[in-house]
């Protein structure tokens, strides 16, 4: 199994020069109704008090996760201009969830979630059979309905319906935070470092 990585470049041209790298490293892979107030629920739907909106639900490996991508925006707080939907387009939020800096990701969970760290990530893909073939297992399991949602990193938008990147909350250096990716077409799933000025996907998990 061969590691491949890409280097994406992009220049801050708000007048410093500073070129920031974002790693994307994966491993080659092979083509291959319950309510909100149950919190002893362990699939299901989940409403989120804040917005009403509906995320389904599901347990893995002993835990709880939102089987879809946190869509969550609260215009009243600041902290929020750094999150946005893809190409900024309110229909790509609908499909996938809305995409957060890392910094807005951490604090963006409803009450009784949480942001995931390696370790929970580790135990759900181990819980579904290693990282080699996760992806599918995930799918299978509707975890993930289909692979997507892509990143954005100051104008620019990429990769929406190839790869999907979910943060963690481990920090690995300095202004870069462990990262689950997955890719269209791929049966693993791999961890990166992504530099968190970029804006992923969230998932949650119960706490």
């Amino acid at each position: 199994m061969q590691l491949v990585i890409f280097f994406i470049s992009m220049r801050d041209f708000l007048g410093a020069f500073v070129s920031v790298f974002f790693a994307i490293a994966f491993w080659a892979c092979s083509d291959s109704s319950v309510g909100a107030a149950d919190e002893d629920s362990r699939t299901g739907i989940f409403i989120d008090a804040r917005d009403s909106q509906s995320y389904k639900i599901i347990e893995i490996g002993g835990q709880v996760w939102m089987a879809q991508n946190l869509n969550y925006f609260d215009a009243s707080d600041s902290l929020y201009k750094r999150t946005s939907c893809y190409n900024d387009s309110a229909e790509y939020c609908e499909k996938q969830g809305r995409l957060y800096a890392w910094n807005v990701a951490m604090v963006a969970c409803p009450q009784g979630w949480k942001i995931p760290s390696k370790a929970d990530f580790d135990n759900l893909i181990e819980t579904v059979g290693g990282f080699d073939f996760a992806a599918d297992s995930l799918m299978s399991l509707d975890f993930v309905s289909e692979i997507g949602g892509g990143y954005h990193f100051l104008e620019y938008y990429n990769y929406f319906d190839e790869y999907a990147y979910f943060w963690t909350t481990d920090e690995v250096r300095v202004n870069y935070a462990r990262t689950v990716m997955l890719e269209k077409d791929c049966s693993s799933v791999s961890y990166d470092e992504t530099y968190e000025e970029f804006a992923l996907s969230v998932r949650c998990v119960r706490k």
